[in-house]
């Protein structure tokens, strides 16, 4: 009865450490919680109604994901996004993500090949309508059909912690005039030699597109955002 106890408990435990994680993760993407605003457990626990300890270990755990930060002095923080950040963050996903379209481009699965076909037909359509929120949510369901083809889990899981660090200038991006146009011949070449097997034009048409991708978010930061948010966004 004890050890049923003692489990019972930890369980509880870490039911009360998702439900935290999740909020706080959610107003971090939505940008409820600024770049650069300070947190604090004692607050966001009463918000929650539970105590300090699974709030901690949330925040943690979103430390450990890249969306805060913390010091001594100034406890928990938003994770405000910089040139680096930016860097490092498609240097990563540049050399996972093309390997990922590789790795694809030798998968049989007619299902999955199908899926990616439909995700495809739904980014033109969102394009047609100029509907940035269905076309980012298409685009989303592509690549991670790209990653599901490629069959490594492990990559995928880092690919999507780095999208969750840039997600909140994503959608700014998206809405720039012709970026859902450009980017959809970009996603019309990667999906035709997925589909027609070719492991090397996959895999060079992914980096280009993300090469691009990092071009132009780096412009955008650079003059039009940055010189009036000097901290990151």
């Amino acid at each position: 009865m004890q050890t049923t106890s003692v489990h019972a408990e930890r369980d509880g435990t870490q039911s009360l450490v998702h439900q935290a994680y999740v909020w706080i993760k959610e107003r971090i993407l939505n940008f409820h919680f600024k770049p650069g605003e300070s947190l604090t457990d004692r607050e966001i626990a009463e918000e929650l109604g539970m105590s300090r300890t699974p709030v901690r270990e949330a925040l943690r755990l979103l430390e450990h994901e890249g969306l805060l930060m913390s010091s001594p002095r100034r406890g928990w923080q938003v994770r405000p996004l910089g040139l680096e950040d930016i860097r490092e963050i498609f240097d990563v996903k540049i050399v996972l993500e093309s390997a990922m379209a590789r790795w694809a481009a030798a998968c049989p699965d007619q299902e999955k090949r199908r899926a990616l076909q439909e995700c495809l037909a739904r980014m033109k359509e969102a394009t047609a309508q100029k509907d940035t929120q269905a076309w980012v949510r298409a685009d989303i369901d592509l690549h991670n059909v790209i990653f599901e083809m490629a069959g490594n889990r492990r990559a995928a899981r880092i690919i999507q912690q780095l999208n969750e660090q840039w997600w909140r200038v994503r959608i700014g991006l998206v809405s720039m005039e012709g970026r859902m146009e450009r980017s959809l011949h970009e996603h019309e070449a990667i999906v035709a030699s997925i589909l027609a097997g070719d492991e090397e034009a996959a895999e060079r048409q992914m980096r280009e597109h993300l090469e691009g991708v990092r071009q132009e978010l780096l412009d955008v930061l650079t003059h039009l955002v940055l010189p009036f948010a000097p901290r990151g966004i």
